[in-house]
């Protein structure tokens, strides 16, 4: 149970995924190009953008301020309310999800892209401000060429992902995830664990459907 996939068992999982997506109408779409198999979805999100601190906190200052956990989502960034529902505070943001094979890792990547309303690209500071704060922020959400439109994309980069998927294998069991490839476990459960990171949340029903 090491937590990779190999390119077939990938493209068993995204034509699996796409399929309980229609039927759920939650807008995956299966694309192809010269033989390179990836899914792809677009939303309408609100958003607000977290204001960065650069001001070093006193200790008997720290006290007084909230722990990450304590965060409402509003201050941390992306929204699950009706993205119709914009207040002044909130941008609508339009985000595009790929999710490409990765060869040298064996694993899903996540690309993804995201404009303002007047079809303005999100800078990667932007980005960086929607998505949970963390210390390798540099490392963890890059802007890469799209490894098959070459374009540029924010990556989420798939360094972590054997393990993560691997610890995954452990706690459900194999056939929750890699060795049901027909199923789209695999790519369920890996983007319920990083996609809220960049405001793609994973519909309940896909946990609770027979994607075969």
């Amino acid at each position: 149970m090491n937590g990779t996939l190999t390119e077939e068992e990938f493209k068993k999982q995204c034509e699996a995924l796409v399929s309980l997506s229609d039927k759920i109408k939650d807008g995956w779409e299966l694309r192809q190009d010269r033989g390179d198999i990836f899914i792809v979805k677009n939303v309408k999100l609100p958003v607000t953008f977290r204001e960065e601190t650069r001001n070093t906190v006193s200790e008997t200052d720290s006290s007084q301020i909230e722990s990450d956990d304590e965060l409402s989502q509003d201050e941390i960034g992306l929204e699950d309310s009706d993205p119709c529902t914009i207040t002044p505070s909130h941008h609508l943001i339009t985000f595009e999800y790929h999710v490409v094979y990765s060869c040298s890792y064996s694993v899903p990547v996540l690309y993804f892209n995201a404009w303002h309303s007047t079809g303005k690209l999100l800078t990667v500071e932007e980005i960086w401000r929607i998505a949970p704060p963390c210390s390798d922020k540099y490392s963890y959400i890059t802007q890469v060429d799209h490894p098959i439109l070459a374009r540029p994309f924010y990556e989420l980069h798939p360094c972590r992902t054997e393990q993560l998927m691997g610890l995954i294998e452990q706690a459900g069991g194999e056939g929750t995830t890699k060795t049901s490839a027909g199923t789209g476990r695999y790519l369920v459960s890996w983007l319920s664990s990083l996609g809220r990171d960049v405001g793609l949340n994973v519909d309940i029903r896909y946990a609770i459907s027979d994607v075969s």
